[in-house]
């Protein structure tokens, strides 16, 4: 037995065996063969133990992937389920799809290579002109997906990818080209109850005047992670990306994500929030890193988050690594609970105790999808923040 294999746990050499026998998954047999799944010793990994989470194997999956929503009925609809997939809708010109055996992985994480590892096919969306209508990535519970979307110069596309388990392991991988002055819209939920355990990665790379934005609403799972790499590779490059995560129970959530600065002139726009109560974990970790080819870049990145009861638990690791010298660049972190005089405020004025700690952690949450420009996915995202409020408040 060589070295590397030594590292395997018997859940580990489980996991494995479950591969298809593809080139993509081989490879990315052979890196986790070699790497191991990451523990609390990475320090990247150091609050969301994937290797104990899976230490027994695959878990299995159970339940359906959920309806889309009244606002997305026009949306084409890619689905990813166990058996394969297949899309709902009529695609519109200017829209490619393709599927691939294998694709190569190149430089890829641990999460990105379960996901190619467990994926038989990689589906290619190459976008040639705007689209209208969004497009839906819909994965079921214990489905592997991955996606690899080339925006080519000028284009703009609006992308929703859901995750919704009961239980089981969901692997996601999204590999996004924007081109020149192309725009990418990216609106994400991820819903796992206790069972489930939710793995993603989104690697990104953005040319010259393209853009790319992402808002995500995570509620989180037995262990959930999505992770998010962009890199400002062309000048005039920018991104935002906002997250809100609402947890309860024993859920654990974590928004993982670093931006590279590669040339001058790009804007980076970070805005995270979270309300944890009972037993739950949230986590960020969010690193900006400017290169020093990167002059002029204006880069601010914040997580604030409250603690609604004891024994909440929430982690943040904001970070800033600046090689340029003419930047404007700030970070911010607040952890804390909530304000006690605008609570007495508003029981003074007869609202009950637990409507008003509602409103308030509404109004201190949902300002995250003020950036999302699509109205009906707006309203989706709030009535769903809504909804856990509403169902912590009762």
């Amino acid at each position: 037995m060589a070295l590397a294999e030594l590292k395997l746990s018997s859940g580990e050499t489980a996991l494995l065996e479950a591969f298809p026998p593809t080139e993509a998954g081989q490879a990315a047999r052979a890196q986790i063969t070699e790497l191991g799944l990451p523990t609390r010793r990475v320090e990247t990994f150091k609050w969301t133990d994937v290797r104990a989470a899976l230490s027994e194997g695959k878990p299995q999956a159970d339940g359906s992937a959920g309806l889309i929503p009244d606002c997305l009925q026009d949306a084409l609809v890619l689905d990813f389920a166990p058996d394969g997939f297949g899309l709902e809708g009529e695609k519109d010109q200017g829209l490619i799809i393709e599927t691939e055996d294998s694709l190569p992985i190149e430089g890829a994480g641990p999460l990105a290579s379960l996901a190619a590892g467990f994926a038989p096919r990689a589906v290619v969306l190459r976008v040639t002109a705007s689209q209208s209508r969004p497009v839906v990535l819909r994965r079921h519970p214990g489905a592997p997906m991955r996606v690899r979307v080339e925006l080519e110069a000028g284009t703009r596309l609006n992308l929703v990818d859901t995750a919704l388990a009961t239980a089981g392991l969901s692997t996601g991988l999204l590999e996004i080209e924007v081109g020149t002055d192309a725009e990418l819209v990216r609106y994400s939920l991820q819903d796992g109850k206790l069972g489930a355990i939710d793995l993603t990665q989104a690697i990104v790379t953005v040319a010259e005047k393209g853009r790319y934005h992402a808002i995500s609403l995570m509620f989180g799972g037995k262990l959930a992670r999505a992770e998010t790499y962009v890199a400002l590779a062309g000048a005039g490059a920018s991104c935002l990306i906002h997250g809100a995560y609402l947890l309860s129970g024993n859920a654990h959530a974590d928004m993982t994500t670093k931006v590279v600065h590669a040339s001058p002139h790009g804007q980076t726009r970070e805005l995270f929030k979270g309300a944890v109560q009972d037993k739950a974990r949230g986590v960020f970790q969010g690193k900006i890193l400017v290169e020093r080819a990167a002059q002029q870049t204006d880069a601010r990145q914040n997580h604030h988050a409250l603690m609604l009861s004891e024994g909440a638990e929430i982690d943040a690791k904001p970070e800033l690594e600046i090689y340029a010298d003419d930047v404007q660049c700030a970070h911010g972190n607040t952890i804390g609970a909530l304000d006690d005089q605008a609570l007495f405020y508003m029981r003074q004025r007869g609202i009950p105790e637990a409507q008003a700690k509602a409103l308030l952690v509404e109004a201190f949450v949902t300002d995250v999808f003020d950036a999302i420009d699509h109205e009906g996915v707006r309203a989706w995202f709030s009535g769903l923040a809504r909804t856990w409020l509403e169902g912590r408040a009762s």
